[in-house]
């Protein structure tokens, strides 16, 4: 073969895999149902053959459909109102998760868990309810201050976020 026509058929595979990426993103939702339903069956059937627990065969099955909805719901929603709902459910969800599990580690270890703390010669019981108390408020105090930052830059989604 000489160079024009190898670089015919370059151009040829290029311009295939444009058509196939072009025809993927307009298919993606077909493509993804297939993907999780070839997961199910596989899954499933890896179970009632004895291989996989029930616990993971459940948490893959829901796991799988909560990122398809996800996707779903990131790739068709792209209205400013709504983008500021999703990014106050994203800051005041993930932030308070985030922060508040920071707090309460360090909160649960001044208090409860070091050999130095005050509340270490309690009984089980009086130390489970305190770390329950604990758990919620400060994921409570994280949540109330992530939404203070979210109300302060007025639900504005990011600024490398692109609106089509």
């Amino acid at each position: 073969m000489n160079n024009n026509e190898m670089n015919s058929t370059k151009r040829n595979i290029k311009e295939k895999i444009k058509i196939f990426w072009k025809d993927f993103n307009k298919n993606w939702v077909w493509v993804n149902i297939g993907a999780y339903g070839a997961w199910m069956i596989s899954s499933w059937s890896l179970f009632f053959i004895g291989i996989l627990d029930l616990i993971r065969v459940i948490f893959s099955t829901i796991l799988g459909l909560a990122i398809f909805s996800l996707l779903y719901i990131l790739k068709h929603i792209r209205k400013p109102k709504l983008l500021k709902i999703i990014t106050g459910i994203v800051l005041v969800g993930c932030g308070s998760a985030f922060f508040g599990f920071i707090m309460w580690f360090i909160t649960v270890y001044v208090l409860i868990q070091a050999p130095w703390a005050p509340l270490q010669a309690l009984p089980p019981v009086v130390r489970g309810r305190i770390l329950l108390l604990l758990v919620i408020s400060s994921y409570a105090i994280a949540a109330y201050i992530m939404y203070r930052i979210g109300k302060k830059r007025k639900w504005r989604p990011p600024s490398h976020f692109e609106i089509e």
